[in-house]
């Protein structure tokens, strides 16, 4: 029996979790868990990354006497870049970083946004790599000149543990460089932006073994025996190959946490100006999937406005509390008419006061403030549903299709209030779960690159028999 461990890196927390199978059921078991922060350094804001791999170093060794591979799966769009001697030039820049934005600008005095979505499909944001690169020619030419090559974040730790340089699929996907449709960099992109293509990676697909931590730059970890699988490096990816979507194309995903992802499985990148003006994004899934949906804000607003109201009430609030209330409260009133528009940016930003932005956009919209302090939670969730209602016509309507089924992963499938009023206001089955999703996407890729599966449905079958699956 081979073990294999997934490093799954979220922008908060990153966890080690070691899996296998055992009696037809996919085993998991936790061996680390940090919190990790975002630094200013030289100007920029930048990722702890002497942490991070310090952090996922260790795990490797602890573990290595009972894992046989290890596999890492990172939020999209951030990169880090190395010299021609191989060495990382500097710590990773954060997506946060404000000064994308004259990367954008930059690239945007050339093309339009929807000549750079015709190229790749992606969501125009000034996160994206793309803009990311801009601005470091922009700010920094020395080290743009010095860059040998620029590898996204998985690949990135996937090269120092053993050498070898990858671009994988999945996570080049976000990267607004990859033209989806012909699985190549954009090649009008980078002429009209004078990019050179030769500091890109070769794209490769996941679920081969792509080195071994003996060859790789970590000195603690070269006495090891451990493989390296190259996973799908994005955890969207990773978490989506978990959903039903995979094996069938009427059924919708959608992966909700302090983010939402709601989209379906595409016969084919959509690159249309329609798909442009209804703000999606393509990117691509396990073996080459073609995905479209759209990034919306999950229970981020819900979050803040807990944490704010428990410093108020000076203690802590369950989710079996605020479930009760809404719940009661659904029965009183069906429908309520004062919902906000959670992609408004105010119920984005880090430093707003939940209930003051929620007030303020209620005032300005002349809606009637909720009558009590726990009554924000159901105009939160309700707005949430009533967005998820709206992306599902734009997918329908794009995709010429009606969808009768969700398949929802991450924290939010947890809540059966969420499930319910989906299902409800959606008109759809919901199927919850499993909710760990992108630490076992990550998983059963390398325990199929390992043989101890034969198929990615094997490994589904086994993980559905093992984690909590609900429907509503």
């Amino acid at each position: 029996m081979k073990k294999a461990l997934a490093i799954d890196m979220g922008a908060t927390s990153i966890r080690g979790i070691i899996g296998y199978i055992e009696d037809g059921k996919v085993k998991l078991e936790e061996v680390m868990r940090f919190s990790h922060e975002i630094k200013s350094s030289n100007g920029r804001l930048r990722w702890d990354f002497d942490e991070l791999l310090k952090k996922i170093a260790g795990t490797i060794k602890e573990n290595a006497k009972e894992i046989s591979s290890v596999g890492i799966d990172t939020w999209g769009v951030d990169f880090g870049i190395i010299d021609k001697e191989g060495k990382l030039i500097e710590h990773p820049v954060c997506y946060r970083d404000p000064k994308h934005q004259e990367g954008y600008d930059e690239a945007l005095k050339t093309l339009s946004e929807k000549e750079i979505f015709a190229e790749t499909g992606t969501q125009i944001m000034s996160i994206n790599t793309l803009f990311q690169l801009l601005a470091l020619r922009k700010l920094s030419p020395d080290t743009y000149e010095k860059t040998e090559k620029l590898l996204m974040m998985p690949d990135l730790i996937q090269y120092l543990l053993t050498g070898n340089t990858v671009g994988e699929e999945t996570i080049l996907s976000t990267t607004q460089i990859l033209n989806l449709k012909t699985g190549d960099y954009s090649e009008k992109l980078l002429k009209e932006l004078n990019l050179d293509k030769n500091k890109l990676p070769q794209i490769a697909k996941a679920g081969s073994i792509t080195g071994n931590v003996k060859t790789g730059l970590i000195e603690e970890l070269k006495d090891l025996d451990v493989d390296v699988v190259s996973v799908c490096g994005h955890d969207t990816a990773s978490a989506v190959l978990l959903t039903k979507v995979m094996t069938d194309s009427d059924t919708m995903f959608l992966s909700c946490g302090t983010w939402s992802l709601f989209g379906i499985r595409a016969e084919s990148p959509d690159l249309s100006e329609k798909a442009y003006d209804k703000g999606l994004t393509n990117e691509l899934g396990y073996d080459s999937t073609p995905l479209l949906f759209k990034n919306l804000t999950g229970l981020y607003l819900l979050e803040k406005y807990k944490t704010g109201l428990e410093k108020k009430l000076g203690r802590k609030l369950g989710f079996d509390e605020i479930t009760a209330y809404v719940e009661e409260s659904l029965k009183k009133e069906e429908t309520i008419n004062n919902l906000i528009d959670m992609e408004d940016p105010r119920f984005g930003s880090e430093e707003a006061d939940a209930k003051e932005v929620i007030d303020e956009y209620l005032k300005e919209n002349g809606l009637k403030l909720p009558e009590n302090e726990m009554d924000y939670f159901r105009v939160i969730y309700e707005s949430m549903v009533k967005k998820y209602s709206e992306v599902k016509s734009a997918l329908e309507e794009i995709s010429g299709k009606k969808y009768g089924k969700v398949h929802m992963i991450g924290g939010g499938a947890k809540s059966s209030l969420l499930c319910k009023l989906i299902a409800k206001r959606l008109e759809v089955s919901i199927t919850a779960g499993p909710y760990e999703a992108s630490a076992l996407g990550n998983i059963l890729v390398q325990l199929k690159a390992l043989g101890e599966i034969k198929t990615i449905e094997e490994g589904l079958e086994a993980a559905y028999k093992s984690q909590e699956i609900k429907t509503y």
